[in-house]
C-alpha cells in the first residue's frame, strides 16, 4: 500500500510539473503589442479667436459627441465594437496661398483626444495628446492612434461669409502601441502615466 501511494504521489508530482511548465512557458509578458484598425467618426467644432485678438492668436477645438469603432488585437484580447471618442484644444490657421478663403478651412491644431475601445475580456480607455493638419481632409496623429481626416458636409459656416465652425468628420486609421497588459487611464504627456 505505501508502494502504490509513492507511486501515484510521484505521478501527481509529475503532471502537475508537466502542467505548471506549459502554463508558465505560454504565460505573455507584462507588455504587449496592440493593432487594430479604426475609424472614427463625429462632430467637430472649431471656435475661431475672438475678435481683436492678435492675428497668431489660436481658436479652440472640440470633438464631440462621435464614436470609435476599432478591429483588431491589444495583449491578445481581440477588440470590435464601438466606444465614445472625445476631444479638444486649439488651433491656428496659417494664411493659404492662391485661394481667398483657403485658410478658414486650413487648420493646424493640438490638444487631448479620450476615447475607449471595447474587447470580451474588459474596456481600455485611452486618454492622449493629439495633433492634426486639416484643409477640408488632412492628418491626425496621437501616440498610438495615425490616419486621414476629411470633414464632410453639411457645415455651419462656409468660407465666403463667415468660417466653417461646425462639421462632422469621418477619420480612418490604425492604432498600433505596446502597452501594459492591463491599460491604465494614460495622461497623454511623453510618460504616459497618472
Amino acid at each position: 500500500m505505501i508502494g502504490t501511494v509513492w507511486i501515484l504521489g510521484r505521478r501527481i508530482l509529475l503532471l502537475g510539473a508537466v502542467v505548471a511548465t506549459s502554463v508558465v512557458g505560454f504565460v505573455p509578458a507584462a507588455s504587449g503589442l496592440g493593432g487594430a484598425v479604426c475609424v472614427i467618426s463625429g462632430t467637430i467644432t472649431f471656435a475661431p479667436p475672438l475678435a481683436g485678438a492678435n492675428a497668431d492668436s489660436p481658436g479652440a477645438w472640440n470633438i464631440g459627441p462621435a464614436q470609435i469603432q476599432c478591429n483588431g488585437i491589444i495583449n491578445g484580447y481581440r477588440i470590435w465594437g464601438t466606444g465614445p471618442f472625445t476631444g479638444s484644444g486649439t488651433y491656428t490657421s496659417p494664411p493659404a496661398a492662391g485661394s481667398t478663403c483657403g485658410h478658414l478651412v486650413h487648420h493646424v491644431g493640438m490638444g487631448n483626444v479620450d476615447y475607449l475601445m471595447r474587447s470580451a475580456a474588459m474596456l481600455f480607455r485611452v486618454r492622449e495628446a493629439k495633433r492634426f493638419v486639416l484643409a477640408g481632409a488632412g492628418e491626425f496623429s496621437t501616440p498610438s492612434l495615425r490616419g486621414a481626416i476629411q470633414l464632410l458636409p453639411p457645415y455651419d459656416g462656409d468660407c465666403v461669409t463667415k468660417p466653417i465652425t461646425r462639421a462632422t468628420f469621418v477619420a480612418q486609421g490604425r492604432y498600433l502601441r505596446t502597452e501594459p497588459l492591463f491599460l491604465p487611464v494614460t495622461d497623454g504627456s511623453p510618460g504616459g502615466r497618472p
